[in-house]
């Protein structure tokens, strides 16, 4: 309180009780003197003695002793007509009288005084918590501390915000989801709440916040108790993680791809080979049909055997090219139903022409039943390319060069599609094993890749859920695993189109 209006209200409390004191001693000296009655004294002595003890509690009470004494003192003096004993039962009631209001009223104060203390430092823990706080009572703000200010960066605009809208804080784009959930608490207003909404700050920005709101009663009324924690460090960290997690897959991507167009690269001698042979076809069969109807040699059929031949020779160049243009191209992230075999057959037919040229016996060995995964078929078919090439390097200086790739279904086991490329290349030592995986590890000669291939590779099938086991011995050969989980109960694969 203000020390200039404490000072006042005491000095004006004096001042009544003096006045009243005053007033009893007359009243006493009157009423014993001249009337010889004492009933109006004992109603009126009682007021000052009264008001001082309710006042100022015990100490007040101390007031009794003044018509206490004013009694007595008449008593001895003969001014008084009543037997001493009966003022003297007076006076005691006068002392008990005052010192039982003023012990209740020390009691009442001590409580009051608790309680202001107890609220007051509550208040000073809520003003210095990091936590806003904000309440509410129709929709209009009632109190919020100051870390609310400082959320919002404007102190003066906080502390006149009393009265305004709960809304203008909240952002015009969370407030429908928040309406709502405010109306699934209409029927119990004590069920707490939490949710996280954009608080508008003065200057247009925002401040993502965790918020936990319940009912409340404050200054006798109901009201809500909103905890605002501010989480937009957390917001920003997490749209920078999936910034970065863009760009990774973008790089990632891209690696894909250009390991792709690397293996292109590798692959034109043979795809020129492939395609010289259909080119070459083409361009006899071409000349003997010219030559039959220049000279008018041979019969009708036997023009169109050779028209027929040039067909099914550039049908052969087209397939040769689609699959170059299948290799080359990119495509967007699409987790489809996927058969594994197709995609083992499409790897194998885009490399085909190097195994023929580097004298390689292939196996293919396909399980029964149709193992089917959910996944992206071009970035699955990049992974056995990769492992396919792999295994064709490790073969190159082999006396014997063989190559299987199997697959199948193992029912049970937590990712049940199966897909294996072993082969007889120079293999690597078990201690190896780990360090494959790494980027830009190689055991192949300078030059010859990037080491980048099974990195990408178990990344990709990692992404998909799965995982890649290697087993090598020196000189013996190498084998790769690859595990996927299987596509839900009845998961047709997409067919794919030229």
């Amino acid at each position: 309180m203000n020390p200039i209006k404490e000072s006042s209200r005491f000095v004006l409390r004096v001042s009544v009780i003096a006045f009243l004191l005053i007033a009893t001693v007359a009243i006493t000296f009157v009423v014993n003197t001249q009337w010889r009655e004492a009933l109006v004294l004992n109603h009126f002595a009682y007021l000052p003695i009264g008001i001082a003890a309710a006042w100022w509690g015990r100490r007040g009470a101390l007031i009794a002793l003044v018509p206490v004494a004013t009694l007595w003192t008449m008593d001895v003096i003969g001014l008084t007509a009543a037997p001493f004993w009966t003022d003297a039962v007076r006076g005691v009631f006068y002392l008990v009288v005052g010192g039982v209001i003023g012990t209740l009223s020390d009691s009442l104060r001590g409580r009051d005084d608790a309680a202001r203390a107890s609220e007051s430092n509550l208040r000073a823990v809520i003003e210095a918590s990091s936590t806003g706080v904000i309440v509410y009572r129709d929709d209009a703000v009632v109190f919020a501390n100051r870390r609310v200010a400082a959320l919002l960066g404007d102190d003066a605009g906080v502390r006149t915000s009393i009265g305004r809208s709960i809304w203008d804080f909240v952002h015009p784009e969370d407030r429908p989801r928040i309406q709502e959930l405010l109306q699934r608490r209409a029927s119990d207003p004590q069920v707490a709440l939490r949710y996280e909404h954009r608080l508008l700050r003065p200057d247009g920005g925002m401040v993502w916040c965790d918020i936990a709101s319940a009912g409340v009663d404050f200054d006798g009324s109901p009201a809500i108790l909103v905890s605002i924690y501010d989480v937009t460090d957390r917001h920003e960290a997490e749209e920078r993680r999936l910034e970065l997690l863009r760009q990774t897959r973008e790089q990632e991507d891209q690696l894909v791809h250009s390991t792709r167009l690397a293996e292109l690269g590798e692959m034109a001698a043979a795809v020129a080979h492939e395609l010289n042979q259909p080119l070459t076809g083409i361009r006899n069969f071409a000349r003997n049909a010219t030559y039959m109807l220049e000279n008018n040699a041979g019969d009708t059929d036997e023009v169109r055997s050779n028209l027929r031949l040039i067909s099914e020779q550039v049908d052969r160049a087209a397939r040769i090219i689609q699959q170059m243009r299948s290799l080359t191209r990119k495509s967007d992230r699409e987790f489809v139903p996927v058969d594994v075999v197709g995609v083992v057959r499409e790897a194998m037919d885009f490399l085909s022409p190097q195994f023929r040229l580097s004298g390689c016996e292939v196996s293919l060995e396909f399980g029964d039943g149709q193992p089917v995964v959910m996944g992206d078929r071009i970035r699955l078919e990049q992974v056995v390319l990769n492992l396919l090439t792999n295994a064709r390097h490790a073969m190159e200086d082999s006396a014997s060069r063989h190559l299987w790739i199997r697959t199948r279904i193992e029912p049970g086991a937590m990712m049940p599609v199966v897909v294996e490329v072993e082969d007889t290349g120079k293999g690597f030592a078990p201690d190896d094993t780990e360090k494959l995986f790494r980027p830009f590890y190689s055991t192949k000669g300078p030059g010859r890749g990037t080491g980048l291939g099974l990195s990408i590779s178990l990344s990709i099938i990692k992404e998909h859920g799965g995982a890649i086991e290697a087993w090598g011995e020196p000189g013996t050969g190498a084998r790769f695993t690859i595990r996927l989980p299987v596509a839900p109960e009845g998961s047709r694969p997409i067919e794919v189109t030229s």
